[in-house]
């Protein structure tokens, strides 16, 4: 079921809402995938997953609502949707799979719930807008390239319950100025923070006991680093 709907500058083709039937339980993999018109979802509270790319490069989409059955959220489900400036997410939700959300570039501010156990690999890479963002304590791993672009990003808080960073996890995160690492953490991946060119001071955790090639690689501003005795290997 489709709706016009107005927007600024609006083209020939018309822009259009899309309200998804309340019959419906799971939103297919690419159902919407490149539908420039759609600016905005209304999806019912039967839907309890949304399918891989599904929304994938909506370039239109400025809205969209996640009800609280939802617990999935599909690979790739928002890649591309470049004026997706805000989402929230329900308290229902367990897994944001691989590149749910990346180069959503417009996306400023995104909220985690609790509930989230596994973020996937490059969920929310190239994610420049993206300023701010909490970690659930329900979280064990920072996954490959997670946050890598994400070049607004000035600081992110990481619960004990995280107990790796993987590769690439940081990767380009120019504004990024402060970092927490807790002692949860005994690994750090390749590349994580490579090119954090406004990291100033950084603190590795006594859990740690080795740190990877170019971890720090291309930190301009890395003015001191307090390395513990637990490293046996840089």
């Amino acid at each position: 079921e489709v709706e016009a709907v107005t927007k600024e500058a609006i083209d020939e083709e018309g822009f259009l809402q899309v309200n998804i039937p309340s019959s419906l339980t799971k939103i297919p993999p690419r159902a919407f995938r490149a539908y420039n018109q759609v600016v905005k979802v209304v999806i019912p509270q039967s839907v309890t997953v949304i399918g891989d790319s599904a929304f994938v490069d909506c370039k239109s989409l400025v809205s969209i609502t996640i009800p609280e059955p939802v617990t999935f959220i599909g690979g790739r489900a928002f890649e591309g949707c470049s004026s997706l400036v805000s989402i929230s997410l329900p308290e229902s939700l367990t897994t944001i799979a691989v590149g749910a959300f990346a180069r959503c570039s417009s996306l400023a501010s995104i909220t985690i719930p609790e509930s989230v156990t596994l973020i996937g690999v490059n969920a929310f890479e190239g994610c420049r807008s993206l300023s701010t963002i909490t970690i659930p304590a329900s979280v064990r791993f920072i996954q490959h390239l997670v946050f890598a672009g994400c070049s607004s990003l000035v600081s992110i808080a990481i619960p004990d319950s995280v107990e790796a960073i993987r590769d690439k996890a940081f990767e380009n995160c120019r504004s990024l100025v402060s970092i927490s690492i807790p002692e949860s953490v005994t690994v750090i991946g390749v590349n994580a923070f490579e090119g954090c060119s406004s990291l100033a001071s950084i603190t590795i955790p006594a859990s740690v006991r080795e740190i990877q090639y170019a971890v720090f690689a291309r930190c301009s501003s890395l003015a001191s680093i307090a390395i513990p005795e637990s490293v046996t290997a840089i």
